[in-house]
């Protein structure tokens, strides 16, 4: 082991903590992977540590995941961890996006199938890194399903609802994925089966919608499901209902299959809320209707939300503004002939959906919230596209003139 890499003493990291405090920082980056780990652990106190660090540096990413709030025992394995992993000369601990997984890893490292000295890194990319470990570590039979893998360079929050490093073990192990009782929504053994088949670049909450419609003989639909809200939400009780609305499509002929989003939009503001000065019918049925009845009652929502400039029944005014997401907007083309816009203002969107004849005007409440937020799509300066982003800066809907998908030279 060269000199770099050497462990340093206790005295050592009592010298540094010293100099950071008189000096007022810590040039770190100059430090290597293990003495950036032995200081970590060394830190007296979370408040002086956090004192020396920004927060998001990954010093402050690393001590926040594998060592705060950690009993002693569990520390001294996460360093143990830390610097098997140092060892193995791997960019996953220069990445401080990355340490959360690696506080995962620290976990569950105890239930390891393989030794971390038998691994090795053999591509560059951090995320085939990461990828390639879990599979090592805890992929005994070499089974466990794509998308729980590949999961663990997602955003956290594309899998809520479980631990999806607990679910890796679990698999790892050689159990079945129903067995395991983290899941949101029980499985059954057709649904498990299908779930095997999804892509590896699927959440959980995709995966399960592909079993459903693969259950059904319509995954023909995954894609227009996925932007529908069966794609942001669930799986929860109201998932039968929703995949109602499916068969109905399916059942219906020559109807754009794009218009199930707005559909859903509408029974779920029927349902819900309430549709002008209707109260809400959270007992809604489909029983008696038919698709074109749906779109003529959808399509009138869209006219009276449209109409919402010249008359509302609603409280809140024009306006009514919110700070929107930390997003920034986009110029470019000719002259600047491009722009994609964040719309922060009540009267903004109700503007968006007049011109392009469709309901983002009821988004407002979500974006009041931070739950999302709309962007609008400009060719000189004329409104084509309006896009719904996620925080974690997700596109989860596209949707120009009277909900048309987006055409091929608008997503140039």
């Amino acid at each position: 082991m060269s000199n770099r890499n050497k462990p340093i003493s206790a005295g050592a990291a009592r010298t540094q903590r010293a100099l950071i405090v008189l000096t007022g920082h810590a040039n770190w980056r100059n430090w290597s992977p293990v003495r950036q780990i032995e200081f970590i652990f060394s830190a007296e106190s979370t408040p002086d540590f956090y004192a020396q660090f920004a927060r998001n540096s990954l010093l402050s990413e690393l001590y926040a995941h594998c060592v705060a709030g950690r009993p002693a025992d569990a520390q001294c394995r996460s360093k143990a961890f830390l610097l098997a992993l140092a060892s193995r000369r791997s960019a996953l601990l220069e990445r401080p996006d990355l340490a959360g997984a690696l506080g995962a890893l620290c976990t569950h490292y105890g239930s390891r199938q393989r030794e971390l000295a038998d691994w090795t890194p053999h591509r560059k990319n951090v995320h085939f890194q990461l990828e390639s470990l879990v599979r090592h570590l805890f992929d005994r039979y070499g089974d466990v399903l794509a998308w729980v893998i590949g999961a663990w360079t997602a955003a956290p929050a594309a899998h809520p609802g479980f631990d999806l490093a607990a679910l890796t073990v679990h698999l790892g192990r050689g159990q079945s994925l129903r067995s395991f009782g983290g899941l949101p929504v029980p499985l059954t053994k057709r649904l498990e089966h299908e779930m095997r088949q999804a892509s590896a670049a699927c959440t959980f909450l995709e995966a399960y919608r592909y079993a459903q419609l693969a259950v059904r003989d319509a995954l023909e639909w995954f894609g227009v499901v996925l932007e529908s809200r069966l794609g942001r939400e669930g799986p929860g009780p109201d998932d039968d209902f929703w995949l109602g609305v499916v068969d109905l499509f399916r059942a219906a002929p020559l109807v754009d299959p794009r218009q199930l989003g707005p559909v859903c939009d509408w029974i779920h503001q029927k349902r819900s809320v309430g549709i002008g000065h209707e109260r809400a019918q959270p007992g809604f049925s489909l029983k008696g209707r038919t698709v074109a009845s749906l779109l003529a009652q959808t399509a009138a929502w869209h006219r009276r939300l449209a109409r919402l400039r010249g008359h509302t029944h609603s409280s809140l005014p024009f306006s009514t503004a919110w700070e929107g997401l930390a997003v920034p907007n986009f110029v470019g083309g000719d002259e600047g002939g491009v722009r994609i816009t964040q719309l922060t203002t009540f009267g903004e969107l109700v503007e968006e959906g007049r011109t392009l004849q469709h309901c983002v005007a009821s988004y407002v409440e979500s974006c009041r919230r931070g739950r999302c937020g709309i962007f609008s799509l400009r060719i000189n300066r004329r409104p084509v596209v309006t896009l719904e982003v996620l925080p974690q800066r997700l596109v989860v809907q596209a949707r120009g003139r009277h909900n048309r998908g987006m055409a091929a030279d608008e997503r140039l």
